[in-house]
Formats: structure tokens, sequence, C-alpha cells
């Protein structure tokens, strides 16, 4: 059933309308008073909501005055975000004009004056807007007496979340991968290919069965190629070869045939033995299973498809289809059980007591009693899990058990009553966050920090660190799975169990819509909120897509979230998109080529509600001044923008601005205009403290001491990745003071660029650094787990590095003068006092543990370094030829 959430709504409602009062943006005072009694009005509403959120599920009435209410408070939000942002533009337009070179009081005066009128009819106009809409909230808030709706709080999670990872706990699986693998390395000389099923109920654990078999050591060795390719309820043969293709190395090409993409897989497949795992397959049709199978019987003889399914007749129809001519013999389905009672309280205490089992026998055995009604499910018993672990075992648990686990049925249908019982106990904007990712198709791997941004820009939670901590919460109560880390530990991945994604679906309702067909793009209800149309739902839209989705899109004007490929509209998609007036996300999926992406930009700086911009160019070299139209654009992400040379000139109008991507990592070498006041000198650096990820400075030759401001980098807490590039061109004249030794004024330049000691990750580079030794700050980064020194050519000495007790990559490249480290005894200064030729000191005995973390050492084009440490666990790398290596 679908919920209606309001409460993160109404919490919006108030925050704005508080800062509207601050801003003193209406000069008329009845302006102001219906902005209070909105105020007064939303207040009294989210007093009583809480309770009315609980009692939607029981109470038809409770759930129409919600749902009626729902829009107006929508529309309420709207209304104060107009004002939020006109405000906004208002106090731009006052500063730039203010800071306009010539500007005499008399000017400023006319300019003042001149804008008053227009200022007056906006405030009486917004007046009469506010006044609407409180009335109809007051008319709706008088029927909440007739529900008897009580006011209360709304409950906060009980537990503190930390920056640990739950781990990845199996329990109970140990002979069932025995067995499966057993299977597969059964090697039968009769058949080319054969299938493995294994059926069972969502939630079982068929996936992490699989993969934990797909990983083995056994099954590496034994099969020559290793594949696997999520399938879900699309058996599209074209879909699944496609991705059959890219698992084993082929460069995707747009608009292959099914014939091309089948004689390109043959080529690949043909006489090796490959195993080949189709997760979570919905296909009967026995038409289909045979045309796949055509395009695998080339494959060595041994080869196996490994396919997980809910249905017996999945294994059925596919086992006795997916088979070579020459086998013999019925496939047998290898059915999987859930766990017992015992493996199941051993989960239970491994992920809701961190292993410690309750003392109290009374506490075991009510526990015991929770987990006999999840039915061995793993998936259940982790959100079980998930909502047990903050309450007390001694009598809560008994409580839980009594009130609200009432189920004792152990079909699929109880289990996804199981997973809503967690939903239950989620605070309102966690429920909201969840209740968004029915935007995504199932099996989708989601970008954590993408997701952790979309929420901010929907308003569910203020800050992205907020937002983080809610989707830890999230994980570890069971919502979302297998999350992969990137180098520096950050979440970077995760996935979604398919009966968690049928949870959201059935929560979510039609206020949150993905479009995978052409009679869904047509009858789109008007109070849809969210929309995605994904790229594999592409084909599916092509088909009758002939103005008729134009108009039903065009009739969803309140949709706050639009995810799409541009090519299943018409031409008049410009014009669809600005009828999206409260569009608060747009990422457009397609690729377009330099003049269609500023065109479509030039659009799309129209919509000032904008908080998320997400667009795929490339050719394009300029951003259009538009863009700097979004007063309350969050994040701006221009994915291939591989030819991007300049930003506007007014891109400090985008006062909200608080992530700009454009592939640094391809285009950082080809910007050649950086606006000022967001980093065309050190010293704008300075306020920018809310800078995270990766910062790279460039043209550092330029930069000079007596106007760069001191320690600039310092309180940039979260900074993770640092580079300082003294790279210069043959033309670079550097403005260096004649009287100032250039090797003095680049080593301080570089002390003044301290980082915070949170800096995981430093790269100096580039032969226009002429200092002869680096600064004081490096060896106090005790976090640092990667260090690059490249091309510095005057550099000879490196300061303690032994300090750094993380430090696991060390890259020392083109440093023709280096001769090796500062011994300064840890007392953090670079006086040099005893210099040797290796990377290590004089005071440092064979017992010293020196690198205790490292792992990796590249050394290239060092010349004086002549000895290197004893390194047991650590993959060494160097192209020097005087350079010893104590083995």
């Amino acid at each position: 059933m679908a919920e209606t959430i309001l409460i993160p709504v109404a919490k919006q409602i108030l925050g704005k309308a508080a800062d509207l009062a601050l801003e003193q943006i209406g000069l008329l005072w009845n302006f102001r008073r219906e902005l209070r009694k909105l105020k007064d009005t939303v207040s009294t509403i989210q007093a009583v909501l809480r309770d009315a959120e609980e009692k939607q599920f029981h109470n038809h009435q409770v759930k129409l005055w919600l749902e009626k209410l729902s829009d107006v408070m929508y529309d309420a939000d709207d209304l104060l975000d107009d004002l939020s942002t006109e405000a906004r533009r208002k106090v731009i337009a006052e500063e730039n004009n203010s800071s306009t070179p010539n500007t005499t009081c008399w000017s400023m005066v006319c300019f003042l004056f001149s804008s008053l009128p227009k200022q007056l009819l906006y405030d009486l106009s917004m007046a009469h807007a506010v006044r609407a809409i409180r009335e109809k909230l007051d008319l709706i808030s008088q029927d909440k007496e007739t529900f008897n709706l009580e006011v209360r709080s709304e409950e906060v999670l009980p537990f503190r979340e930390t920056d640990s990872c739950p781990p990845t706990i199996v329990v109970g699986r140990e002979n069932d991968k025995k067995n499966i693998i057993q299977i597969l390395l059964n090697f039968n000389s009769e058949a080319n290919i054969s299938v493995v099923p294994i059926v069972g109920m969502g939630g079982l654990g068929k996936t992490t069965l699989a993969q934990l078999v797909f990983d083995d050591g056994q099954v590496e060795a034994h099969f020559d190629i290793k594949v696997w390719v999520y399938v879900s309820q699309s058996f599209e043969i074209k879909v699944i070869l496609r991705k059959m293709l890219r698992s084993v190395g082929w460069e995707s090409q747009a608009g292959l045939e099914l014939d091309e993409l089948q004689s390109q897989l043959r080529g690949k497949i043909k006489g090796k033995r490959f195993l080949f795992v189709l997760d979570d397959v919905w296909e009967e049709n026995i038409e289909s299973w045979e045309l796949l199978g055509k395009y695998l019987v080339v494959g060595a003889p041994g080869s196996k498809v490994l396919v997980t399914t809910r249905s017996t007749r999945v294994a059925e129809v596919g086992g006795g289809t997916l088979k070579s001519e020459t086998s013999t013999g019925n496939v047998v389905p290898y059915l999987l059980q859930g766990l017992s009672i015992d493996e199941s309280w051993n989960l239970f205490v491994k992920k809701a007591l961190n292993g410690k089992a309750p003392r109290n026998p009374a506490a075991e055995k009510t526990g015991r009693l929770i987990l006999g009604k999840c039915g061995g499910v793993p998936l259940a018993i982790g959100t079980i899990s998930g909502i047990l672990r903050s309450k007390n075992p001694d009598f809560e648990w008994q409580l839980f058990l009594q009130d609200e686990f009432e189920s004792t049925s152990k079909d699929e249908n109880a289990i996804v009553s199981t997973l809503k019982l967690s939903f239950d106990h989620l605070p309102s904007h966690m429920k909201k966050c969840f209740t968004y990712c029915k935007l995504f198709p199932k099996g989708h791997k989601f970008d954590v920090p993408l997701l952790v941004q979309l929420w901010v820009s929907q308003g569910y939670v203020e800050s992205e660190d907020t937002s983080l901590s809610c989707f830890r919460t999230l994980w570890r109560r069971s919502f979302f799975q297998d999350v992969e880390m990137d180098e520096f530990g950050n979440m970077s991945t995760c996935g979604m169990h398919d009966l968690i994604h049928d949870l959201a679906d059935s929560v979510a309702g039609e206020k949150i819509l993905r479009i995978t067909s052409s009679s869904a793009l047509k009858n789109i209800p008007s109070n849809t909120r969210h929309l995605a149309f994904f790229e594999e739902d592409r084909d599916g839209l092509r088909e009758e897509t002939d103005g008729g989705g134009d108009d039903a899109l065009g009739n969803a004007s309140r949709v706050r979230t639009l995810i799409c490929c541009k090519s299943i509209w018409g031409e008049e998609w410009e014009q669809i998109l600005l009828g999206f007036r409260c569009l608060r996300v747009l990422i457009m999926l397609e690729e377009r080529s330099g003049s269609d992406a500023t065109t479509q930009l030039h659009f799309v700086g129209k919509l000032k509600h904008l908080r998320y911009l997400g667009f795929n160019c490339y050719g394009m070299d300029r951003i259009p001044a538009s863009v700097t139209n979004l007063p309350n654009l969050q994040v701006l992400k221009l994915k291939s923008s591989y030819s991007l040379k300049e930003l506007p000139r007014d891109f400090k109008k985008l006062v909200s601005l608080k992530h700009l991507d454009f592939n640094p990592q391809y285009s950082e070498s080809f910007i050649t205009h950086m606006p000022k006041g967001i980093g065309v000198a050190l010293d704008e650096l300075q306020e920018l403290n809310a800078l995270r990820g990766k910062l790279i400075v460039k043209n550092l030759t330029k930069a000079e001491p007596s106007g760069a401001g001191i320690n600039v980098l310092t309180e940039k807490l979260r900074l993770q990745s640092l580079v300082l590039d003294w790279s210069r061109d043959d033309d670079n004249h550097d403005n260096v003071d004649d009287a100032v030794p250039r090797a003095t004024h680049d080593e301080e330049i570089l002390e003044m660029l301290c980082p915070h000691p949170n800096l995981k990750k430093l790269m100096i580079r580039g032969s226009g650094y002429e200092g002869v030794k680096l600064c004081n700050w490096l060896s106090g980064l005790v976090y640092l787990v990667e260090f690059s020194l490249k091309d510095c050519k005057q550099c000879k000495y490196l300061p303690s590095l032994h300090l750094m007790p993380c430090l696991a990559k060390l890259i020392i490249e083109n440093c023709p003068q280096l001769e090796g480290i500062v011994d300064n005894g840890g007392r953090g200064d670079n006086s040099v006092s005893s210099p040797h030729n290796s990377l290590t000191t004089e005071k440092e005995d064979d017992k010293w543990p020196r690198f205790p973390c490292l792992t990796y050492l590249y050394i290239k084009g060092c010349p004086k370094l002549t000895r290197l440490p004893t390194f047991p666990t650590v993959e060494v790398s160097w192209s020097c030829p005087e350079l010893a290596w104590n083995h």
C-alpha cells in the first residue's frame, strides 16, 4: 500500500518561512502577516502528522485526508521556494550592482527606486498567493478534528550510527557452496553446455550463494571465461548478449543488431570453457531460451550456465532447453532451503548484537520465537536485526513480538510484510529517502555519492553529512547491500535486493514513477512528483512515442525529478522541459554533441528551482552563461566534457553550488579560464572550506607568497586528494621577484599550502618547482595513504616519510637530484643536517619498522638514489641504474 509521508515537507515549509522572515523579502506588512499565518497553520498540522501517517493503514478516511493535504503542502513548498529564490536573486543583484566599478551613491538610489514599483507588485501578488495556499490548508486542517489525531513528536533512532562498515555476514551456506561447486566442476564430455539452476523464494540468498561460488578459487581455475549477468523480469536477448560481451572485454558499439551481437559473442567464447551466471531469471518462454542456447553452444565441453530463480518452472524450461543436442537426462534444480533456527539465531546475534548473545535465557527464547517467524530467510532476519538492535532484549523484544510481529506464514508475501515492519520503524525523512529509490530499476548499481546528493537536492535532509548518515542507517537495516568502497574507504556503489525494491515500489505509490512502456508514458498522473526513463527502457518507449507522450508529460507539471533520455521525446522537448517549473533534479542520460548540449543548457537556465543538474555532453567548450541564473543549484555534473575550456564569467552567482564535476581527470589541462571568486587566485581558496573530494591547484609557478594568504588549505577537513602542480609551458613567463631566489620562493609557496591532516592522497608535480627540499608539514599527514613526487628536477631531500603510519603507496618519478630522506628526528623541520643516498636514515637499524603499511613502491629517474631498505611485503618497481635493494 502506498504511503503519504509529509513530515519532511512540513519541515521544509517551516524552514523556508523562517528564512524568508529573516530576509525581509516583503515590503508590505500584509505579506509578512500572511507568511506568519501560513507558518502557524503548517505548525499545527505538523504536530499531528506522525499520528496520521501511522493511522492511514487502518483508516481509509485518514489516508484520503493525507493525500488531499499532500498536494497543497507541496504547492506551499513550491511557492515558498519561489519566494526564497527571488530573495536570493535580489541579494545577488544588489551585491553585483554595489561591486560594479564607478558605482555612486546616486546610481544606487536610482537603482533602488526604479525597482521599487516592481517589488511592490511582486509582494502584493505573492501575498495573495500565500493567502490562497494558507486558506486551503486551513480548510483541510479543520478535518483533522474528526479523526482524533494525537499530537506526537517524531521518534528519533536511539542508537548512534558510526562510520564503520557492517561486514558481509553469511551463515549456514558452507555445504550449499560445496555442493554447487561440485556440480559445476563435474565434467560431462557429452554436453557442451549444461544448466545448474538454484531455486528458492526471494530473500533466501540465491545471489549471495552464486557470488560465493563465482569467486571461489577452484571455479576460477576451472573455467576460461566467467560472466555475470543480472537479468530480472526483462529477458531481452540483445540486452543479455550485450552484457555478456561487456564482461569479456568487448567495447560497446551502439546500434548493433542481434546477428552482429551473437557473431561477436561466438568469436569470444568459441572453444572456451565458460561459466555464465544468469541472476534472478523469470523467463518461462521456451523460444527465448532456445534462442539464447543457440548462441552459446560453441563453448568447450564442460561449460556451465548457473541460473538463480524463484520459479521451478524457469529451472525446468531453462534447464531443458539451454543445453547441447547431445546432452541427455533431466536437469535437477538445486532447491535452496531456509536457515535452521540455530543458524538464524547465529546470524541474528552477529548482525544485531555484534556477536554477543544476551545473557538472559528469556530474551534468547523471545528472540528465537521472533526469528522463527522469519522462515529462515536471511533478508528478513537482517531487517529484523536492524529493528531489534535498538531495543532492550529483556522487555522490548517481547512487546515487539506481541504487538507488531503477528505473521506466522513463511511465504514470500509474509516476508515482504516483515520487511515492511523495518520500514515502519524508520523516521519520516529516511522513509522519503528510501522510497525515492523506486525511480531506479531492479538490479541497478547505485552510485552512493549521487544518491546522497539527490536526497539533499529534494530537501529530505539538510546536508550531505546527514544524508550519508541516513544511507548508513538504511544499509545497516538491510535496505541496501553489496556496498563497495573507493580507494579512500568511502562508500562508492551499492545494490538493493529485489524484494526490498518491491517494498519501495509498494510504499512509494504513483507519485514516484519509472516509465518502461509507451502506454505508461501516455498516462502519467498529474500529481506525479518524480519521473525516470532509463537507458534499458529506451527500446520499449520508442514503439509509439508519436507525440502522445508529450501531452502526458505536459500534464505532469509538478514533477520535481526528471531522469531521462531525450530521444524518447519529440522535437518540442525543450518546451516540455520548461513546463516542469518545480524541477529540482534534472539528469539527462543521453550523450549530446557540443551544439545540442549548449542549446539544451540554455533552456535549463530558466529552471530556477533546480538543485541538481547532470548532463552527458561532448564537444562543448564552454558552459552557457544562462546556467548562472540558477541560484539554488547545488550540483553541476557534466559528463564526457573533455573539450571544456571555459566557465561562465558570472559563475560566482551560483551561490548554492557545492559540487562542480566536469571530468577533471581528462579536462584539467584544457581549462583556460576560471572566473574570479572560485579559485583563480590562491587567496580565493581561503573561504572555500566546504571543498571535499579532490582538489587540483595549477599554475603554481605564477603564485606569489605575499598575496596568497597563510595556510589556505588547512581548514578543508573534507579534502581527501590534493594535487599541487608546478607544471609550466615553454612560453610561460613566471612573475617572480628577481631579488628572491626561485628555490626559496617555491619552498615558501609550498609551505603555505599545508592541507588538513585528514588528507589521504597527495601529489606534488611539475618541473616548475625549483625548491631543493619539500615542506615541513608533509611528515604530519598521519592519514596519508598515497604520496607521489613527480618531475621536481631540483628537489634533493624528502622529509621523514617513515613518520607516516598509513602510507601504502609511494611513487617517486623523474627527480634527478633526489639524494634521500632528511633525518630530522621527528622534529617537524626540514633543516638539512644529514642527507643520505637512500630511503632510510643512518639512525634506522634493521629492526626499525619502516613504512608499516606500504604495499607499493615505484621509483624512476632518480639516479642519485643508491639504496632501498628491506620491504618484505611490498611490490617494488624501479628504473634507476645505481639503485640497490636490500632483499
